[in-house]
């Protein structure tokens, strides 16, 4: 039984492979140090080169430590290489630097490959160096394997990290235009989560089913719940996550009752969270549930061009797509984009 071990990546992103080398690990020491290797640019260049945002070491440091939070021995510190030479001329700096991150002393290197053994021999001379399962036996995957068919690889990455991957697709419009049931009929097809609208039912709960008290508080409130409620929908998420509404509407609907758009509600307002819009036409048939104020049909109409309008203010241009028609045929073509959008994965 070593006293402190060491267990050293880039983890990017961290898949069940590296979480059994760490778990396997720690039962070899009395305290496993979990060290995320991080240079920026070169992150951000590998995440570029993958077609995906960076995946900073913030957040490859809170995925790990979600997934070992309940193991009080293993500890996660983050080790920066953004100013250390290439190896072998490196290899000086880094040995001083993680010297630096494990104060403690270490006793054992565990590592998955072992390709620079002299190196650690002349740096490291007092640490062990352990090698367990270099042909990747019982997760045949890499973090490189990963970051080329993120949805194909969907199993291999940690559960804490899957939100950041998940494909988002929000479902938008005004009133009585069938969001509701479309973003729950496509999350059960494509056997996932979605994340309801708060604000639908805010004054039945809140203000005693009376829609004429709202205040700028409401809405700020609307915005901050239907943003949790996202977050826990990405949770549970199955590849892609539908979101019924967003801020944006929240919004419209504080212009529609206070005569003025919330700066607060805006701020959670993020055109860049999501991979995919539908917009729906207000062309189905008005159904009333006694939480709906715009019937009319002239009404509906320009009451949505004035919601697309606001989505266009904000940034979603490039992602949104108008879609109408009977529910059928939404139905139909809400598939066809989705499908589009999750490639060999959709079925």
């Amino acid at each position: 039984m070593y006293k402190t071990g060491v267990y050293f990546g880039r983890f990017c992103p961290p898949h069940r492979g590296h979480l059994y080398q760490i778990i396997e690990a720690s039962t070899q020491c009395e305290k496993l140090v979990v060290v995320i290797s991080d240079n920026a640019e070169q992150t951000r260049e590998i995440c570029q080169a993958a077609g995906l945002p960076t995946i900073t070491y913030q957040l490859r440091k809170q995925w790990i430590s979600q997934q070992v939070q309940d193991m009080e021995h293993i500890e996660v510190r983050v080790l920066d290489e953004t100013d250390i030479p290439a190896a072998p001329d490196g290899w000086p700096a880094w040995s001083q630097r993680m010297k630096a991150v494990v104060p403690e002393g270490i006793d054992a290197f565990f590592m998955g490959d072992f390709e620079d053994q002299s190196m650690f021999a002349e740096f490291f001379p007092n640490s062990t160096v352990a090698l367990f399962d270099p042909a990747r036996t019982r997760y045949p995957i890499s973090a490189t394997d990963i970051r080329k068919n993120i949805l194909g690889n969907w199993h291999y990455i940690l559960g804490s990290a899957r939100p950041f991957f998940a494909k988002k697709v929000l479902i938008a419009g005004t009133e009585s235009c069938g969001k509701t049931t479309l973003t729950k009929c496509l999350a059960k097809l494509y056997n996932t989560s979605w994340s309801e609208e708060v604000g639908r039912y805010y004054a039945r709960d809140y203000l005693g089913n009376d829609e004429t008290i709202f205040t700028d508080t409401d809405f700020m409130r609307i915005a901050h719940l239907q943003y949790e409620q996202d977050y826990q929908a990405l949770r549970s998420a199955n590849r892609v996550c539908f979101f019924d509404t967003d801020a944006t509407y929240t919004d419209y609907f504080s212009e529609i009752y206070l005569g003025r758009r919330n700066p607060v509600v805006e701020a959670y307002i993020d055109a860049g969270k999501y991979d995919l819009m539908l917009y729906l036409l207000p062309d189905v048939k008005w159904v009333s549930d006694g939480q709906r104020l715009n019937g009319e049909q002239e009404r509906r109409m320009a009451l949505s061009d004035r919601l697309l309008n606001m989505y266009h203010y904000h940034g979603f241009g490039s992602k949104l797509v108008v879609v109408g028609g009977d529910y059928t045929q939404r139905l139909s073509r809400a598939i066809e984009l989705v499908d589009g959008l999750m490639g060999d994965v959709a079925h």
